[in-house]
């Protein structure tokens, strides 16, 4: 948002989906899945499907990925970073264990 020019033309490149942005849209999405499918085989994550919570873990995180939503949000006062761990820790209870226990996550220490 400080430059201007490179919000403008990241706003442009997610309007008119530019190539470029869904490349990097498609690698987001492979490195969530392996995650997620790691996750699963670790018994660290309980989803019936890996694709399905990635799209799920996508949704959740467009405010903090679509340029206009980050723009709308900061020019509202939003904390991003407070509202960023916030959403990570809604992530990791929406995909832990059935057994009822919830996610004890630090997004902001070098194990997250």
């Amino acid at each position: 948002m400080e430059e201007r020019p490179i919000h403008d033309l990241l706003v442009a490149a997610m309007n008119e989906r530019w190539a470029t942005i869904n490349v990097h849209n498609e690698q987001i999405q492979t490195i969530l899945t392996a995650l997620i499918r790691e996750g699963l085989q670790a018994g660290e994550f309980h989803a019936e499907d890996a694709d399905d919570a990635t799209r799920g873990v996508i949704t959740a995180f467009l405010p903090f990925f679509h340029p206009i939503l980050v723009e709308q949000r900061v020019q509202e006062g939003e904390d991003m970073a407070a509202a960023a761990r916030a959403q990570i820790r809604f992530i990791m209870r929406a995909l832990d264990k059935s057994d009822g226990r919830s996610a004890n996550v630090d997004p902001t220490s070098n194990g997250a």
